[in-house]
């Protein structure tokens, strides 16, 4: 019997052995509960790291480019709690150091003491499992890119003058009246059949349909379009409103680090200012999650400020911006929800750590966010314009 030998592994070539016994992985590091459960190439089960009392919000990534790859959506964008690779799964699950995990991987695999067969084994289970992965990437950019022109297509097929569509009716329902700024926002469109379909996840129900859509382009640091914001609308008993389906606001495309340029604010002299990417040193902006709280805010600042929408809570501080910027105003709403505000306060080390001043912004008129301020400021104007 041929002697053990002791071998070293780089990283890589351990998280790759480890991706292609995924399975053993997560029954030994991220066993299953009673309501776990697998969709979408997920699985779901309780976070093993810690007092997890309901299956849902932690899942792992079992197949493609993001294999090995976990979530909490509970905890948030906190590296080796909210997510995080194979390796960080192990330490979670041990609550130990990524070094201890990278011990326990080694033991797991059968790394300590390893015969010459065994070495060739494992080798050429982590290149086929690093192969596979590299497949997986390349046809994931592939729909990635897709997506991306899907979204551009739909954004370039919607009418550009918003003044009295749908889309200018359910913005003034919201207190934002654009004709007070002198000129729209160029990145939101109107499309008079914009196709909507959504599965529900526990029950496989299927809604479909085509709606009037208030769209909106979402850019990268390079003013590229990568993936369009889309809000079904429809007409209700109050006029313009979402449209009564079960998530009326989506997205199509990778937006991750991406973000809604909604307001440009002023350029030199009242005149046309740059893109945010072509602007001079030194520019302030002011990002809200949503489009509603961006566009309240650009009309509570006058047109003076820069306003960008992050779309989510989750990507108001990973929003990729140029080395143009150099301070941020975080627009925030008055949420006392624990996940929100730890979610907030890791926008604020993000972009303190990028080099940026950081300020935040919270309405003190009422109300949850800034367009609910917007409404109660608009309503106190109108009353006292009117008792005058």
């Amino acid at each position: 019997m041929p002697a053990p030998l002791r071998q070293t592994y780089s990283l890589d070539e351990i998280k790759h052995m480890l991706i292609a016994q995924l399975e053993g992985v997560v029954a030994r590091y991220a066993p299953p509960a009673e309501g776990s459960h697998r969709a979408h190439g997920k699985y779901f089960t309780l976070n093993p790291g810690r007092a997890d009392r309901r299956v849902g919000s932690f899942c792992i990534t079992m197949s493609g480019p993001s294999a090995g790859r976990w979530n909490d959506y509970a905890v948030g964008d906190v590296p080796g709690q909210g997510f995080g690779d194979v390796i960080d799964l192990i330490a979670l699950s041990l609550g130990c150091s990524n070094t201890e995990a990278l011990r326990e991987a080694r033991a797991f695999l059968g790394l300590q003491t390893a015969s010459a067969e065994d070495v060739a084994r494992h080798r050429q289970a982590a290149e086929r499992a690093k192969r596979l992965q590299a497949e997986a990437v390349a046809r994931d950019q592939e729909k990635r890119e897709g997506r991306a022109r899907a979204a551009r297509a739909i954004w370039h097929s919607g009418r550009a003058q918003l003044r009295d569509t749908p889309v200018d009716r359910y913005l003034r329902g919201r207190g934002i009246d654009l004709s007070r700024l002198g000129r729209q926002p160029g990145v939101l469109r109107y499309v008079s059949h914009c196709r909507y379909y959504h599965e529900d996840p526990d029950t496989g129900e299927i809604f479909e349909g085509d709606y009037p859509a208030m769209v909106a382009a979402v850019t990268d640091r390079q003013g590229k379009t990568v993936a369009c914001h889309r809000t079904w609308l429809a007409i209700g008993p109050n006029g313009w409103g979402k449209a009564a389906v079960p998530a009326p606001k989506k997205v199509l495309g990778d937006y991750a680090g991406a973000y809604i340029p909604i307001w440009k604010g002023r350029g030199p002299r009242g005149g046309k200012p740059a893109a945010l990417h072509q602007a001079e040193p030194g520019q302030h902006v002011y990002i809200a999650e949503g489009i509603e709280d961006a566009l309240s805010a650009v009309l509570l600042l006058e047109g003076e400020a820069r306003v960008l929408a992050a779309i989510s809570l989750s990507n108001l501080g990973r929003i990729q911006l140029p080395p143009t910027v150099s301070r941020v105003t975080l627009i925030a709403d008055q949420d006392e929800n624990t996940a929100a505000r730890s979610a907030l306060d890791r926008a604020i080390e993000l972009h303190r750590a990028a080099g940026r001043e950081v300020r935040l912004w919270r309405n003190t008129w009422g109300g949850k966010d800034l367009n609910d301020a917007l409404r109660q400021v608009t309503t106190g104007a109108d009353k006292e314009e009117r008792s005058a």
